[in-house]
């Protein structure tokens, strides 16, 4: 594939373009804890961007994440927001809903594509509470969501505002992008423009093959992160599969907190990973610098349970595909 035919987005990984455009969007640092020590505050409202850097198809890049600056609702003062859990999983409720149903396409006054999903708060809701009902086999009603409509008003100004700045390790080559573009009300409807690299991750299918209750119903920082990455890793499962990530990676990639020994820092991630019931088993080669240890690889062993559900999704996903060639 030439370069200039690439996606806007992938020119600046085009040394990597083996990796599709989900695989590309989740690999970059989106969200950043409130709690992160990288985060420098200005004063005790106002935060400076931070730069979290990661690693793409063996490349070195720069994730710059500037936050969203609003007034709160609740302190009524101009302040920053960062991204989290809250949004993460609102994101991949408006992903969810937008697979499921038909995108609006419309033009701009230079006839570029916009996609639009016209929706409800109530219906963002819903897709978080039916996730959490299914995983855990009992019955949430929406009123139990754990966001209400306020709290997701304001994350979704948050998934507007907050810039994101992906540069290679030069700063040569920049790429900015939100991960939605615009929320406004039409009528009784929430109208959502989504961001380009979001309307890529819907429209190849990718999120189909998605244990996406599993994703939705974490509530957690770091489980939600593992979860998409193991579904991203055995979107083409197979029995006796297993995945062999770096310590390292794994705290990249996360967003872990690190301990000042990496013994410690292993322990929890092993901890973590215990905890998914994606998961049914954990292998540890530590990597040792003396009596140190400095990094490990971590074998991950999916269960049967969810090998068998991501080959029944890929089924699905492909009669899908296939319907819409046909018609």
């Amino acid at each position: 594939m030439a370069t200039s035919k690439l996606p806007i987005q992938l020119n600046l990984f085009q040394s990597s373009q083996k990796l599709n455009l989900s695989e590309t969007y989740e690999g970059i640092p989106k969200d950043i804890s409130k709690n992160d020590p990288r985060i420098k505050w200005i004063n005790d409202n106002i935060a400076e961007s931070v730069e979290r850097p990661f690693n793409i198809g063996g490349n070195s890049y720069i994730s710059e994440i500037s936050p969203a600056n609003f007034k709160s609702k609740k302190t009524k003062q101009f302040q920053s927001h960062f991204p989290d859990v809250r949004e993460a999983r609102i994101e991949y409720a408006i992903i969810s809903l937008a697979a499921k149903h038909v995108m609006d396409i419309d033009t701009d006054n230079e006839d570029n594509k916009i996609f639009l999903l016209k929706t409800t708060y109530y219906r963002i809701q819903k897709e978080i509470v039916t996730a959490i009902a299914r995983q855990s086999n009992r019955e949430v009603k929406v009123e139990n969501c754990p966001y209400n409509v306020s709290e997701i008003k304001e994350a979704l100004e948050v998934l507007k505002k907050t810039n994101i700045s992906v540069t290679d390790t030069n700063k040569k080559s920049v790429y900015h992008f939100t991960r939605i573009k615009d929320v406004y009300m039409e009528e009784s409807k929430v109208v959502i423009e989504l961001g380009n690299m979001i309307t890529n991750y819907i429209t190849s299918g990718d999120w189909r093959v998605t244990n996406s209750s599993s994703i939705l119903a974490s509530s957690g920082k770091y489980e939600i992160k593992l979860r998409v990455l193991l579904n991203t890793k055995f979107t083409y499962a197979s029995k006796g599969r297993s995945y062999s990530p770096s310590l390292s990676f794994l705290v990249e990639r996360i967003g872990f907190i690190e301990n000042k020994e990496k013994r410690i820092t292993l322990q929890k991630m092993v901890k973590v990973l215990n905890g998914l019931e994606e998961i049914d088993r954990v292998d540890i080669d530590k990597k040792y610098d003396g009596r140190k240890i400095v990094d490990a690889i971590i074998h991950i062993y999916p269960t049967d349970e969810f090998i068998s559900e991501m080959i029944e999704n890929n089924k699905l996903r492909k009669r899908v595909d296939q319907y819409v060639l046909d018609n």
